[in-house]
């Protein structure tokens, strides 16, 4: 019972919180680390020429990617891949994209494949990364400018909207609606109390220089009056299906008079938060195929 003293309780509860402290800066880190790659030759994926293209964020931070021009062409894509992902996770939709006629820009986000940068923001930095994209297409004298991201590139893209890029068409896949529900979404299958996240979540926002109402794609996704099409997996756990739809009603995307579909939302049965044109392919294809009818003029 002597073990049990105040002294002891004390003694063990100082412990317990400095270890929790340690535990959640270390989760933090985790969280936000950069995911460095050597991006091998684009003739290991493209049988076209495709150029090796830099351009430096606002922040002086370089930016690595791939660029596959079109010359009959003077519409052009950004394609973003998701958290810890770099260009070669978009190749397939690049293809897609370039049988449609599209010029095609496939950048590494600060932190990931051969850019610069010490960690990832959760998209929060990245749309520096982004729009130094729209900035390199438009000296190459791209007229309209559309952008396709997954999970942090798609959040990437509803950041950039505070900015208010002139987007020809936006397509958003697994967007998370707050960097609250996204941590949460992940651990939720632990019984860790939400308290236990406090400290966590603070260092992660001193980390990438943001609050977390800063980190809530669902805040600026109003701002965007292009048309815009979101997809998801209607059983996803890290973007839960009501999140998604909450997302979706804040769009304030405009009908054009030239009849361009404002916005649309589907849901791909029995999908969970992963790459849908690689499980869904002919599904995906026929969706993306019907919205670009709707939207490219």
């Amino acid at each position: 019972m002597k073990f049990f003293s105040k002294k002891n309780l004390l003694i063990l509860s100082v412990i317990g919180f400095i270890f929790w402290i340690l535990v959640s800066l270390l989760g933090s880190k985790i969280a936000t680390r950069a995911h460095p790659q050597k991006i091998p030759s684009a003739l290991n994926f493209f049988s076209q020429p495709v150029e090796n293209q830099s351009f430096k964020s606002f922040d002086q931070v370089k930016i690595s990617s791939w660029f596959i021009p079109n010359d009959t062409s003077r519409k052009a894509i950004i394609l973003l891949s998701g958290i810890g992902g770099n260009r070669l996770g978009v190749v397939s939709r690049a293809k897609f994209y370039q049988e449609k006629g599209f010029n095609v820009l496939m950048p590494d986000l600060r932190g990931t494949g051969e850019s610069e940068g010490d960690l990832i923001s959760f998209g929060w930095q990245e749309r520096f990364d982004l729009l130094a994209g729209v900035d390199f297409l438009k000296e190459k004298g791209m007229e309209k400018i559309a952008v396709h991201g997954m999970s942090l590139g798609a959040a990437t893209i509803v950041y950039s909207f505070q900015e208010k890029p002139d987007y020809d068409f936006v397509v958003l896949e697994s967007c998370y609606d707050n960097i609250i529900n996204a941590l949460k979404n992940r651990v939720d299958k632990y019984p860790i109390p939400a308290f236990a996240f406090y400290p966590m979540t603070k260092f992660t926002e001193m980390r990438v220089e943001a609050s977390s109402e800063d980190l809530s794609p669902e805040k600026y996704i109003g701002l965007n009056k292009s048309p815009i099409f979101i997809l998801a997996g209607d059983v996803e756990k890290k973007v839960k299906k009501e999140e998604t739809k909450k997302l979706f009603s804040k769009c304030n995307s405009i009908t054009y008079q030239s009849g361009r579909q404002a916005k649309h939302l589907h849901f791909f049965e029995n999908a969970y938060h992963e790459d849908f044109m690689n499980r869904y392919e002919e599904e995906w294809k026929v969706e993306m195929e019907n919205w670009l009818e709707k939207v490219v003029k």
